[in-house]
């Protein structure tokens, strides 16, 4: 089953173009079965939407790039799907596919809940879980301006 999943997520990020017309957010989010707010509540605090984003910062020497901040550490295992990092800071439909693919993996794994939307920063390390709250109420946060701006109200976990 699990090579099946993998498939079918290589396919979907070989049908995305550097030129997709669609809008990324509602179509990566129907695909991955993820609310298109709660996805761009994250690319809003990984990067403010922008897409060239490089953070070098992290404690671990790892790196985040694009606008969903995609971790180093997920690299190897995107390479096998065509994804590189040159791609992910070119293509904001790859980005934002390969953040979704992150997220979706911690909500299968661990299930669906504003805790879990802050592994998608923060990992599964119980020592460090003050952080993953934080993230989760700050992304929290913004899905609910976005929610008032585009006067929607979704249960971002039911999608």
């Amino acid at each position: 089953m699990r090579f099946k999943v993998l498939n079918l997520t290589l396919s979907f990020f070989l049908l995305l173009s550097p030129n997709a017309k669609a809008d990324c957010f509602k179509t990566v989010g129907e695909k991955f079965h993820i609310e298109p707010l709660l996805l761009r509540a994250i690319a809003d605090k990984e990067s403010n939407l922008y897409n060239h984003a490089i953070n070098n910062g992290n404690k671990n020497h790892t790196e985040d790039v694009c606008m969903m901040g995609i971790n180093s550490s997920h690299f190897q295992e995107l390479k096998r799907f065509g994804i590189t990092r040159q791609r992910l800071l070119k293509e904001p439909c790859v980005c934002v596919a390969a953040g979704a693919w992150v997220l979706n993996g911690f909500f299968r794994k661990y299930g669906r809940s504003w805790n879990i939307v802050g592994m998608y920063n923060t990992g599964n390390n119980p020592r460090i879980a003050e952080i993953r709250i934080r993230y989760a109420n700050s992304v929290h946060f913004i899905y609910e301006r976005l929610e008032k701006e585009e006067g929607v109200w979704k249960d971002p976990f039911s999608y």
